[in-house]
């Protein structure tokens, strides 16, 4: 379905605190918080995107979420703080963790070959599950094939034996370790892993493991096209025509454990403590291996990646962009503070430079941490390749 001209509105919708966290201290004062509305405000209408969600969190504190914009641009309906959203490749995140719970239970190893779990992997006795982790295997990312766009834009169903064989079916980048290249087969293949392991599908490993025990009520990692409401509907040019389109109802599985939880910025802003710090999931020693990050050019602390973490200037979490939708969900240890910004739209307006990766959710966090931790500021853009590492 093609949509008309994408139109903006600014509107505040609702900035509060959950009912239980009414008599803790606000995560930010009433001026922080006027200063982040107005950055939200202005990166929406340079950035023309239909709406945003945005939450804050400091330990033991109540979080301040705020909704801006539409979450429907023909209905115009307003963004609600509750929305289910599409979070791309915070999905990493989830996925890693779960593959580090089972370390942590002596079930696999991160130094096992990834050949030990899934057959068919070309040089697949030399790649380990760290360097899957890590992006330093050398598998070239399926999202690079044409093939799996015209699947994908055409509405095929994807297996995760297809999204390999599109990927491996790519010439290697590197040989593993020594160089790093983000590529969502890397992932596909740990989730294919764990499946193994656990002997469940990974939607069930992920709710029983990870979700449950965090309390998320509104994270998934679905087969189907639907979302829970409320939601947000996703708006992007990556369609056939190269039209405005609406890809809320796109297939999850062309992504699956790269790239299709569907979650909501309340259930994020617990989650991205957890990627920082590991606390309650993995033990701080889990946790030392999950931090084990690898530079790689410029070599600069301003962007570095753990297992499956980047490491942006402090702030450690993922970020996400799908057709549609744009997400980041980082965690500051020294300040004790979560961020969450959900965009449903993956438009971004601008230059670009080649191997970044440019999100709106992601130049909203930058100004946004600019703010909150003029000390810890997150690049607006992401690089995704780099060689050698170190």
């Amino acid at each position: 379905m093609v949509i008309p001209v994408l139109v903006l509105a600014l509107i505040l919708v609702f900035a509060s605190t959950a009912p239980a966290s009414a008599a803790a201290k606000p995560s930010v004062d009433r001026a922080t918080a006027k200063r982040l509305s107005v950055a939200v405000d202005k990166e929406l209408r340079r950035q023309v995107l239909p709406g945003a969600i945005v939450g804050v969190k400091r330990d033991g504190r109540a979080p301040w979420i705020v909704a801006r914009g539409l979450a429907n641009l023909q209905t115009r309906r307003p963004m609600r703080t509750d929305e289910h959203v599409r979070i791309g490749s915070v999905t990493k995140a989830f996925v890693t963790t779960l593959l580090l719970r089972l370390v942590q239970e002596g079930r696999l190893s991160l130094d096992a070959p990834i050949s030990r779990y899934v057959p068919g992997v070309p040089g697949g006795d030399s790649i380990s599950l760290r360097e899957l982790a890590n992006m330093t295997s050398g598998i070239a990312d399926n999202f690079a094939n044409p093939e799996f766009a015209l699947e994908y834009l055409t509405g095929e169903t994807f297996t995760p034996e297809r999204l390999v064989e599109l990927g491996i079916a790519l010439p290697t980048l590197f040989a593993p370790g020594t160089g790093w290249a983000y590529s969502n087969t890397n992932t596909v293949l740990l989730g294919m892993a764990i499946q193994r392991v656990t002997e469940q599908p990974l939607a069930a490993a992920l709710k029983q493991r990870v979700f449950a025990p965090l309390g998320l009520r509104g994270t998934s990692l679905p087969s189907f096209r639907t979302l829970p409401k409320p939601y947000a509907s996703g708006y992007t040019y990556q369609t056939l025509n190269g039209r405005l389109g609406d890809a809320t109802f796109n297939t999850p599985t062309a992504t699956w454990a790269a790239g299709g939880i569907v979650s909501t910025v309340p259930d994020l802003l617990l989650a991205a403590r957890m990627f920082g710090t590991g606390k309650p999931l993995l033990s701080a020693t889990t946790q030392r291996q999950r931090e084990q990050w690898v530079g790689f050019p410029p070599n600069s602390k301003r962007q570095r990646y753990g297992i499956g973490v980047f490491d942006f200037d402090g702030w450690i979490g993922h970020n996400g962009g799908i057709p549609g939708y744009t997400a980041i969900a980082w965690y500051l240890p020294q300040r004790h503070l979560s961020l969450v910004v959900s965009v449903n739209s993956d438009i971004r307006v601008g230059a670009k430079l080649p191997s970044y990766a440019y999100e709106p959710a992601s130049e909203i966090a930058h100004f946004l941490t600019r703010i909150l931790s003029p000390d810890h500021v997150a690049p607006a853009a992401v690089k995704v390749r780099g060689a050698p590492v170190k």
